[in-house]
This record gives C-alpha cells, sequence and structure tokens, in this order.
C-alpha cells in the first residue's frame, strides 16, 4: 500500500474498533482491506503488518486487535456499569438513504434500571408505503409538521452520547441512524454496539427463533406497543438486561467480554423483527 492508502486503512481501522470493539485479524481484513476467505494464519500476518508498528493499536492475548489505553479499561467495565441506549427505529422501507427514519425510540439503561426515555414521529419528507403504516398504524397524515431529522439530530446525538448503542438487529438501526446523523450532520457516529438478536443466539440457544417477539414471549415480556419505536425499545432495554443474567451464568461479567461474544463467528443471521 501507499503511504495515503496506507494512512485511510489505519484511519478505518480505528474507527472500525473505537466503533464496534476488539476485532480479530480476519475481521480487520474483511471490513479493513475488502479481503474474504482469507485463512486466519494469512489475516494475522497481514494485521499485524498495516497494525503493529501504529501505537493506537495493541494486539490482545485473545488475537483481537484493541485501541492502546483500552485494553484493560475495557476488560475492567463491568455490564452493569457501562452506559447503554436501547435504540428502535420505524422506517419507510429498508434501504436508507432511499428510505428513512419516520419514528425513533430510545431509552437509556444505567445500573440495570432504565433512567431516560426519548421518542419522536419524524417527518420523512416522502410517502409512507402502505405495508408500513398497516405494520406500524403510522401514517404520513400523523407526519406532517412533525419535525424533520435534522431538526432531532442534535438531541438524538446527545441522548446517544457515548453510550454502548443497542438494537434487536442492531445493523438494521445503526444503519438508518448513521445515515440520518451523516445526512443531517455530515459526521458519523462512533458508539460501540451490541445487537440483542445476536446475543440471544449465543445465550439462550434453546431458542430456535431470534425475533423480538419470541425472545419476548421466552423471558415473558409484554410490549406496550408492539411496532412503535419506544415499546420496542422498552422491551428490548429488558431482553438485554434477561440477557445480562444469562451471560453471568456463564462468568462474562463485563462488557468487554460481551462484546467478544457477540463477535464470535456464526453462519446464521439476526432478523429484525
Amino acid at each position: 500500500m501507499s503511504l495515503a492508502h496506507s494512512n485511510a486503512a489505519l484511519d478505518r481501522a480505528l474507527e472500525l474498533i473505537k466503533a464496534e470493539g476488539p476485532c480479530s485479524s480476519s475481521s480487520i481484513c474483511t471490513k479493513i482491506l475488502a479481503l474474504l476467505n482469507v485463512d486466519e494464519a494469512m489475516a494475522v500476518r497481514l494485521a499485524r503488518a498495516m497494525l503493529d508498528s501504529d501505537p493506537r493499536f495493541v494486539l490482545l492475548g485473545d488475537g483481537s486487535w484493541a485501541l492502546a489505553g483500552e485494553e484493560s479499561a475495557g476488560a475492567s467495565i463491568s455490564l452493569l456499569a457501562a452506559s447503554y441506549v436501547v435504540v428502535d427505529v420505524e422506517t419507510t422501507g429498508f434501504a436508507p438513504p432511499a428510505d428513512r427514519v419516520i419514528e425513533i425510540g430510545m431509552v437509556r439503561l444505567e445500573g440495570g434500571r432504565i433512567t431516560a426515555r426519548y421518542e419522536t414521529l419524524i417527518d420523512p419528507r416522502r410517502p409512507v408505503p402502505g405495508p408500513v403504516s398497516t405494520l406500524t398504524g403510522i401514517s404520513y397524515s400523523m407526519l406532517a409538521g412533525q419535525p424533520t431529522f435534522d431538526e432531532v439530530c442534535r438531541d438524538v446525538v446527545d441522548f446517544l452520547g457515548d453510550s454502548v448503542f443497542v438494537a434487536h438487529n442492531a445493523p438494521f438501526d445503526w444503519r438508518f441512524v448513521q445515515n440520518e446523523v451523516i445526512l443531517s450532520r455530515g459526521c458519523k457516529l462512533l458508539n460501540p454496539r451490541l445487537c440483542t438478536a445476536v446475543l440471544a443466539r449465543r445465550l439462550v440457544p434453546e431458542l430456535e427463533r431470534r425475533n423480538l417477539d419470541e425472545v419476548a414471549r421466552f423471558f415473558n415480556l409484554s410490549f406496550q406497543a408492539r411496532h412503535r419505536a419506544l415499546g420496542d425499545a422498552e422491551v428490548t432495554a429488558d431482553v438485554l438486561l434477561r440477557l445480562f443474567e444469562r451471560a453471568a451464568e456463564r462468568g462474562i461479567g463485563t462488557l468487554a467480554e460481551l462484546i467478544a461474544l457477540a463477535a464470535a463467528r456464526t453462519s446464521r443471521k439476526g432478523t429484525k423483527n
């Protein structure tokens, strides 16, 4: 790589690890170098060649890469000591930026309890498809006069702060929120992320399906408003707390350990709802 390309790759690696926590060499090769199907030994060599000489990165004992100064700090944060913001969005479809957020609900978890809530409808400045209205009960007429994402972006970003971003099928909600923030402010969120669908797969193996309805039913949780952003976020927050209990049964007590568990390879994918 040229120096320019090397620096760009290092910056992307820095952003990746800030967002996702410690990353394996294979993940670095796939997400930063765009190299697929690289065997583990080669992935380790390539990652070391790129990151070893940069003092911002350290190689952990488990073979993953972390940011210097955070390798022990992450391990020392207990699950209940960390701050989480559980997010759910309702949208006009599945593919941003063509599709946009029409409602966002967030709850902050601190010390094992909900300490704050945020919800708002959002005018997407485009039609709401009939199937979306049928599922959510949100029609375009309800959104007329509501704020655009530009108008609530500061509130959303401030509510998220530096907390761990949590959602059920987090890639879906993260992609939409990230897209809206980029369109509104031209900058990216760098919060670490956890997906309760992935964690349920790891920690509740007896469940055949891990959509939010099935996981909530397993833990005897009920919805105040299904397919509305705040209602789903509140249930997802309760699911996360139940998963903490499952994690403790397996000896997992820190945020770093939980992130590592979520990052373990799997051949199956989570579902949104």
